[in-house]
């Protein structure tokens, strides 16, 4: 049983940092490329279900502990930091849109001539 609890933790720890690489990235082409999100959200899902994959498969092969508490584990660590990353996004998008509305509002200024 304490296998199983230590094998949860491990790849809870290990999904929180999956989450954080994530949102790094996200947030990297949020910032340079925005048009290029929904890429990003692909290469998110493919590093997601790759951990998951590996989890499933390392935890049958190795027999450390029951593959139901390594998934479990791995779940909960990628899922629960991400609504803390999303709210970090979208105040990072916030306030990209707003700087692309001051842009447009100093453009909007000049005098055509």
């Amino acid at each position: 049983m304490n296998q199983n609890i230590v094998g949860a933790f491990a790849t809870a720890a290990t999904g929180l940092f999956i989450a954080f690489v994530n949102f790094v990235l996200s947030k990297k082409v949020l910032v340079k490329a925005p048009e290029k999100y929904s890429l990003i959200t692909v290469a998110r899902q493919i590093i997601q279900v790759g951990f998951l994959a590996a989890v499933y498969f390392v935890g049958t092969s190795t027999g450390f502990a029951d593959p139901i508490y390594l998934l479990v584990g791995a779940v909960i660590g990628m899922t629960l930091p991400m609504i803390y990353f999303t709210k970090k996004l979208l105040l990072v998008n916030e306030l990209m849109a707003n700087k692309v509305k001051e842009n447009e509002n100093e453009k909007g200024d000049e005098a055509d001539g």
